[in-house]
């Protein structure tokens, strides 16, 4: 399944809603690799097991304990521009990747990019392709659901996050 969509973050139309920075906005994903149990809901917990440090991308590894399942994957922050989370193969869903790239067509527009590449798991049943199709909107419904969530915890973020988004988030 892949699927995609935008999300505003700054819209000139919506005078009472504060105009975020690059800065802040990349703070915000930075937070969600970081501690994103502030960010999905169910998680439990999210140990990184490994930081390295490659040019202008840091590549974290880490477990996400969902308390009934652990799910492992790789996280890659591009400095300022996009993640790429890269989640192994498991009893949910086959191999898949979900990239989240800010957009600035227009100084000030900042959108962000949700992306997602999600392989079928192992065990899929193939002859329930309508079960398949119905199990994948709804997929698509949570994602959207949870990526407008993330803005929102980016926008919360943001208030104790000077523009040029520096602050004490230990890496």
């Amino acid at each position: 399944m892949q699927f995609e969509h935008l999300v505003q973050i700054n819209d000139p139309q919506l005078t009472d809603v504060r105009f975020l920075s690059r800065a802040q906005v990349w703070f915000g994903l930075v937070a969600r690799a970081y501690k994103p149990e502030k960010f999905i809901l169910g998680l439990v917990n999210c140990t990184i097991h490994n930081r390295q440090q490659n040019g202008e991308t840091t590549v974290l590894s880490r477990s996400l304990n969902y308390g009934s399942f652990v799910i492992h994957d790789t996280i890659a922050l591009h400095e300022g521009s996009h993640t790429e989370n890269n989640i192994a193969a498991n009893e949910f869903c086959g191999d898949s990747c979900m990239t989240i790239r800010i957009e600035e067509p227009e100084p000030q527009q900042l959108w962000l990019r949700f992306r997602y590449e999600v392989g079928s798991p192992e065990h899929e049943n193939p002859e329930s392709e309508l079960m398949q199709a119905q199990m994948d909107e709804a997929r698509r419904q949570a994602y959207r659901a949870a990526d407008i969530d993330t803005v929102k915890m980016i926008r919360e973020l943001a208030l104790s996050v000077p523009e040029d988004g520096q602050s004490g988030l230990t890496h």
